[in-house]
């Protein structure tokens, strides 16, 4: 009787203890991940002309200066152009991808997979520099724009094509079925049946796939041409050749912006989507 009894108090010791772990090891990488980014937002408040943690006082000139640089409205610009115009390619050729995948077994299945969701597994590093010295073979690396829309479209695929993969692997094919016997055809079942069964997990992956085009300077960087550039590469130049806590303001900025697009989402069609299937 006293061995069980000493028995669950050391599995109820183990537990506690083993719960305890957890929980500080999920704390430390919380921290790690957030503590930066609410750094650089303290920083970006700074009344010193120059980037000092904590700020010795705290003034909004930095905002004020920002919004008077001409490169940054620019470059705001034309990652917003290329976020939107990349992430809108990627869904149709993702949900297209996802559709063959998900309901055909055909000949080279297997390389298209592979080829789609290679940029999660190559090194966005190796990705970039690839696509540029194709491109330079190509002579077309000066296109600026297009370039970089392209590669995006690139490396945002994948999260589109994922999600409305799993969203089409398990909706029941009877549904299909039940529209070709009403005497729909495929286009017909493909607009009224499929879509509308992928459609949050659709909205899921352009919402990522936004997201990460918006913020990405890996690939951006390698494509970047004398006519085009992004609000990260353009940031990542400017810390380079100053000083001052301009480039934190600019970060703040796209902090409040990616908060304000998901908080425009919750209140739209709510971040469930992110989990529904």
């Amino acid at each position: 009787m006293a061995d069980a009894a000493l028995s669950r108090s050391l599995t109820t010791l183990a537990w506690r203890c083993g719960r305890g772990a957890f929980a500080l090891y999920v704390l430390f990488w919380l921290l790690f991940l957030v503590a930066p980014i609410v750094i650089i937002v303290v920083v970006s408040f700074t009344g010193a002309n120059y980037m000092l943690f904590p700020p010795p006082g705290f003034s909004l000139k930095w905002f004020a200066e920002v919004a008077s640089l001409s490169w940054f409205r620019t470059a705001l610009a034309s990652s917003l152009i290329i976020a939107t115009v990349s992430t809108t390619i990627a869904v149709v050729i993702g949900t297209l991808a996802a559709r063959a995948l998900a309901r055909h077994r055909f000949r080279g299945r297997v390389v298209v997979e592979y080829v789609v969701l290679s940029p999660l597994i190559l090194p966005a590093v190796v990705l970039g520099f690839a696509l540029f010295n194709a491109l330079v073979l190509l002579r077309m690396e000066n296109l600026g724009l297009p370039n970089l829309i392209a590669g995006h479209v690139l490396i945002t695929l994948p999260f589109v094509t994922r999600s409305v993969w799993a969203a089409m692997a398990g909706t029941d094919i009877a549904l299909e079925e039940a529209a070709y016997s009403l005497g729909a055809d495929p286009r017909t079942t493909f607009w009224r049946v499929v879509l509308p069964t992928a459609r949050p997990s659709s909205i899921a992956g352009a919402i990522l796939a936004f997201t990460y085009s918006f913020n990405d300077i890996t690939i951006s960087i390698f494509l970047t041409g004398p006519s085009a550039t992004t609000l990260p590469v353009q940031v990542m130049a400017n810390i380079e050749y100053s000083a001052d806590p301009t480039p934190a303001a600019v970060s703040t900025v796209m902090v409040g912006l990616t908060l304000v697009f998901f908080l425009l989402i919750e209140r739209t069609v709510g971040l469930k989507i992110f989990t529904e299937r």
